[in-house]
């Protein structure tokens, strides 16, 4: 088990990453005052649908907001992440703009048709295209600080969309449940800065040299099953697998049979909450029974905190956290991302 000192961690990270998480409570309380009091001009009496549009880090405030308001939001909500949109956005459309840096192609491509196709727009964003448009085209924004990793912005990121959703009445939770998930977010960060002894530290790890599969229940629990492989890949440099309940119980199951060559060489987190549909928490206990001989080590780690904002947000904090050890067990610098600035330069000479 590797010993993580504070120079080792220092020689690692030497931009940061641990502060940006230390940091994340904090961001977490400048969203909400920075967006205490939105003047939206949008037509409420317009809008039939919703959709988002965003890549990477800048789109996982989207996917969280759509799984947060599937049950409350009385209109289909949908997250684009490509260059093209659905034919059906329309004039009683509300397109959504999810870049952080203002500067993704693909998401301003999909801001151009939504224009064509005449939807209302909004956009979140630091700056640079997506603000010139939003300004000179006269639609609604919401503008956030800038200067880090979109990844480590997900406060900034989300609780304006949370905001956006709470003022359309989208939503059922309000502002008592953005504080909820402030206060949760500040105890369990103090927890994960210990290096002693922490759960994020531990679940760490235990995935150290494996390939980490995430399961979750499809619908509130998806987004965050995603940010767990997102973090795990961009953090700690390592290859991460995902799937949700029910539908992996019809197909990928069964895949679990001719893995002789793999055995102890995957490692399992079942991402739990108290509100999985009643089956799925009986089919997560199976899958768990049937699989666990094969595994190097399986985790269920489960949501905490009352409002559903709060339990969604308790397992994403851990994600971060966990990534970021593994990252430090991996000997990695969590912060850069070279694959993706080369691949972005090798599109660039097109």
């Amino acid at each position: 088990m590797t010993n993580l000192t504070e120079e080792k961690i220092t020689t690692l990270d030497p931009k940061n990453m641990r502060q940006l998480l230390i940091d994340f409570p904090k961001q977490w309380e400048q969203a909400m005052e920075m967006t205490q009091n939105l003047a939206l001009t949008v037509d409420v009496d317009r809008i039939d649908n919703v959709c988002l549009a965003g890549m990477g880090g800048s789109a996982i405030g989207a996917d969280l907001m759509r799984a947060y308001s599937s049950k409350s939001c009385p209109f289909p909500v949908q997250v684009v992440r490509h260059y093209e949109i659905p034919s059906w956005v329309d004039e009683n459309t509300l397109f959504i703009v999810c870049s952080y840096s203002g500067n993704t192609e693909e998401t301003l491509s999909a801001a151009s048709q939504a224009e064509e196709q005449g939807a209302q727009l909004m956009a979140v964003t630091s700056g640079g295209e997506l603000m010139k448009r939003a300004t000179r085209n006269d639609f609604d924004y919401i503008k956030i600080p800038g200067g880090m990793p979109p990844r480590s912005a997900l406060g900034y990121s989300f609780v304006p969309l949370f905001r956006v959703f709470q003022e359309l009445n989208f939503i059922d939770e309000g502002g008592e449940a953005l504080q909820e998930t402030a206060d949760y977010l500040l105890q369990q960060g103090d927890l994960f800065q210990n290096t002693d002894d922490n759960e994020a530290l531990t679940l760490a790890q235990d995935l150290e040299d494996t390939l980490p599969v995430i399961y979750s229940d499809a619908l509130i629990m998806e987004p965050v099953n995603l940010r767990w492989r997102g973090q795990l890949e961009e953090n700690a440099k390592t290859l991460a697998y995902g799937n949700t309940l029910p539908e992996m119980n019809h197909n990928e199951i069964v895949g679990w049979d001719q893995i002789v060559h793999l055995t102890g060489r995957l490692s399992v987190i079942m991402l739990t909450d108290k509100n999985d549909h009643s089956k799925v928490q009986q089919r997560m206990q199976i899958v768990e029974e049937l699989i666990e001989d094969q595994v190097s080590s399986l985790n269920v780690v489960s949501t905490g905190g009352e409002s559903q904002l709060t339990r969604m947000f308790s397992l994403i904090q851990l994600a971060d956290w966990t990534s970021f050890y593994l990252a430090m067990l991996n000997e990695v610098d969590p912060s850069p991302v070279a694959k993706i600035d080369l691949l972005k330069r090798k599109l660039s000479e097109f």
